[in-house]
């Protein structure tokens, strides 16, 4: 590790010792026992002389200014712009990952962060977003809960310059970890609910319990929360999960948090998996049908182009108040408080 500049070096916020050569990490919920000289599941908490670092502080593997619908969040300042960042590795083991260039790179982490030079401070990172006229920051890309720590620093001076913060994570933190960050400054959340229990666990290594137990503790301190599920064709695409997801979603999150059902394309090790078509587009439309059905008044589908199931229809008037195209707004009439500009409904969380 000596031979990683210090820029990117930081001690992990939450550890604790098991003995002389181990140490326990307690940022996300895999636990990882790492012993001295390793590295732990997500390639990015290394343990040295004992004590565990992470070696991504400030890490920029991906830098852009986005649509704030192509998190996507499109109940939080709809029309605005947050500047991304993303860094190498992740704390699942998705076969279809769309970002495998940085969540699981083919070479060594610790290898590419021993001659790796694109760090970019907090003070830095906000910078960019003001000049660049953005309304918020986004950690995102791979999973934001390995820029933990500097996530920390992000948030409270974008909060002190007048920007929110938003994650787009697998929501697998420790729960201190979710309450730091909401304290920092933690303003909205997609967390991604990959499937019913047995697959999590089967291709993703991790227990979806703990995704749905950080999804209510969210909503509970008041982040706002939008669920997104990838809908992966002869995995988990039945009718019968579906209808599950979303009755867990109307009981535990409530029946206005929006529901993003995104179209798959193979990536990544998919066809290892004998997965080389993409999800139909006749099955999509049926789990927008059982997801409005069971009662959820905000689905969307997600990887069609110029669908009208990107737009936000009034559940009270049943007016159209928002038209999306792309990533963009065409039209937006709500209000400045996010309302319904045809019955004052409230739409929009911000």
């Amino acid at each position: 590790m000596e031979s990683i500049h210090k820029n990117f070096i930081r001690k992990a916020k939450y550890q604790k010792k098991i003995d002389k050569n181990t140490s326990q990490c307690l940022t996300c919920e895999r636990r990882c026992k790492i012993s001295e000289g390793t590295l732990g599941h997500c390639k990015t908490r290394y343990n040295y002389k004992g004590c565990i670092y992470t070696i991504v502080y400030g890490c920029n593997a991906g830098l852009s200014i986005n649509p704030i619908e192509k998190k996507p969040l499109f109940h939080f300042f709809p029309g605005s712009k947050a500047l991304t960042i993303g860094s190498f590795g992740c704390n699942f083991d998705c076969f279809w990952c769309q970002n495998h260039h940085m969540a699981h790179p083919n070479e060594n982490i610790l290898d590419i962060m021993r001659s790796y030079e694109e760090f970019i401070s907090p003070e830095k990172f906000i910078e960019i977003a003001l000049k660049n006229k953005c309304q918020g920051t986004s950690i995102s890309f791979n999973e934001p809960t390995l820029l933990f720590e500097y996530s920390l620093e992000v948030f409270k001076i974008a909060h002190n310059k007048g920007l929110y913060n938003t994650y787009v994570s697998n929501g697998y933190m420790n729960k201190e970890v979710l309450k730091d960050l909401f304290n920092a400054g933690l303003d909205a959340m997609n967390i991604d609910i990959k499937g019913p229990s047995d697959m999590v666990r089967k291709f993703c290594g991790t227990d979806v319990e703990l995704v749905w137990r950080n999804a209510r503790l969210a909503k509970e301190l008041g982040i706002h929360v939008e669920i997104t599920t990838l809908l992966i064709e002869g995995v988990y695409s039945d009718n019968e999960v579906i209808e599950k997801i979303s009755k867990r979603i109307l009981s535990e999150l409530g029946e206005y948090t929006p529901f993003h059902l995104t179209r798959f394309f193979p990536h990544y090790k998919s066809d290892r998996h004998g997965i080389d078509q993409a999800t139909s587009i006749d099955l999509l439309y049926n789990a927008h049908n059982i997801a409005k059905r069971v009662g959820l008044k905000f689905v969307y589908l997600g990887n069609l182009i110029d669908s009208e199931y990107e737009d936000t229809i009034c559940p009270c008037c049943s007016e159209m108040v928002i038209k999306r195209s792309g990533f963009g707004n065409q039209q937006l009439l709500i209000d400045l408080e996010g309302n319904c500009k045809f019955c004052g409904f409230p739409i929009c969380i911000r």
